[in-house]
């Protein structure tokens, strides 16, 4: 809904401006002809010399551009059952097992809906979000916070594997222990690698 509405609003403002050229594009080039930037800098300032003599004010300019959007015939007719994460899924897989048949479904928790966009707090789509997520506490380096999408370790059947993709996925954390003594107190266990001698 969030594409198609500005496709329609980038219609609404541009084609009474330009007429028949409107028709000479097609496609993609057509929400492209209006930048991010430009689209939202109109929606801040609201310049009355933008807005189409057919609307009293930009509100109704942006309700028309959502009603043609939901009228489309390809749009779904039950609103209740539009679900945004299925719109637009996250998809996590291994970059090797997860192309190995019998192994993929194990390398990954392949494809979730999710919640957040490129317009959102949460930026996560299907092809981008964030590798890890760190808050930082200076007052206190004991009392930040950090977790990675899946886990610590890249081998499939490592209990660390998946580990942190709960919380990565639902939007919790963990405490990163900073200091030596917060270290040593949060230590399940320790791994030290020696050279061959």
């Amino acid at each position: 809904l969030e594409t198609r509405s500005r496709v329609e609003l980038v219609r609404l403002l541009l084609r009474p401006r330009l007429g028949p050229l409107w028709d000479e594009f097609t496609g993609p080039e057509r929400p492209a002809l209006m930048s991010g930037a430009g689209l939202e800098e109109i929606l801040i300032q609201e310049p009355p010399r933008w807005l189409p003599p057919a609307y009293k004010d930009y509100n109704d300019l942006l309700a028309a551009a959502v009603e043609a959007a939901v009228s489309e015939k390809d749009a779904p007719r039950d609103l209740a059952a539009w679900r945004w994460g299925a719109a637009s899924p996250i998809v996590l897989e291994h970059p090797l097992f997860g192309r190995i048949p019998g192994l993929a479904h194990w390398a990954g928790p392949g494809q979730q809906p999710q919640s957040g966009g490129s317009y959102t707090v949460k930026q996560v789509g299907r092809a981008f979000g964030p590798s890890e997520r760190m808050t930082v506490d200076f007052a206190d380096f004991d009392d930040s916070t950090l977790n990675i999408v899946t886990g610590q370790s890249g081998q499939l059947f490592s209990p660390y594997f998946m580990d942190q993709w709960k919380a990565w996925y639902e939007g919790t954390t963990f405490t990163l222990p900073f200091s030596d003594q917060a270290v040593k107190r949060s230590a399940a266990h320790r791994l030290t690698l020696l050279p061959a001698r």
